[in-house]
């Protein structure tokens, strides 16, 4: 059996909720100002000197805080995060990993392998999560709650 919060309980957890949503406001307005600040100094280096790695890891990098403005604005509409959305970042700083690795003779294969297999999970799991929300999607037009 669970009890009914008091009111005073009610309050406190509807000024933390406030509190808390205006920290991730925060925190996205600071993402989205490193965001354009990354973009104007990637522009304004690559009309200096254009070497394509370093454009390569700089767009990877920007998408990665694009991933994680997403993940922000999600939570301050549904309170929530999808773990598809976690996993599309995982695979994201993985692969920029990947790319700004200039020479995999100096990891070992410990970490070659790890990052395989880290790789591959998290692939994994993104497919279980599209697959998932397929279902989903399906139970709710069969049921007439979908589009």
């Amino acid at each position: 059996m669970t009890r009914e919060p008091s009111v005073i309980e009610k309050h406190v957890m509807y000024w933390l909720t406030v509190a808390f949503d205006l920290v991730v406001v925060g925190l996205a307005a600071i993402t989205m100002g490193y965001v354009l600040y990354m973009m104007f100094d990637l522009v304004r280096t690559s009309i200096v000197n254009f070497e394509i790695e370093l454009v390569l890891r700089e767009i990877v990098m920007i998408i990665i805080f694009l991933e994680i403005l997403e993940l922000l604005s999600m939570y301050l509409k549904e309170h929530h995060v999808s773990m598809r959305n976690v996993v599309e970042l995982g695979i994201l700083a993985m692969v920029r990993k990947i790319i700004i690795t200039p020479d995999y003779s100096k990891l070992g294969w410990q970490t070659l392998v790890g990052m395989a297999i880290l790789l591959f999970v998290m692939g994994w799991i993104y497919v279980q999560e599209r697959k998932r929300a397929t279902q989903h999607e399906e139970f709710l037009i069969e049921h007439g709650k979908g589009r």
